[in-house]
């Protein structure tokens, strides 16, 4: 439960960090970094090694 609670955390600080840099007027690029990291937290099984949120 606390490793689903984890990821949950860190996609929606993934998300707002796309929002925020969309309403900046950041390059596109730079918020689809974003957008495709909670993408990827999503789509695939995460090794534990690699759970760390930024």
């Amino acid at each position: 439960m606390a490793t689903e609670r984890s990821l949950a955390v860190c996609e929606f600080a993934l998300g707002i960090e796309a929002l925020e840099r969309f309403v900046r007027h950041e390059p596109l690029r730079r918020v689809h970094e974003s957008v495709f990291g909670v993408l990827a937290m999503e789509s695939e099984p995460v090794d534990p090694r690699l759970q760390t949120c930024l």
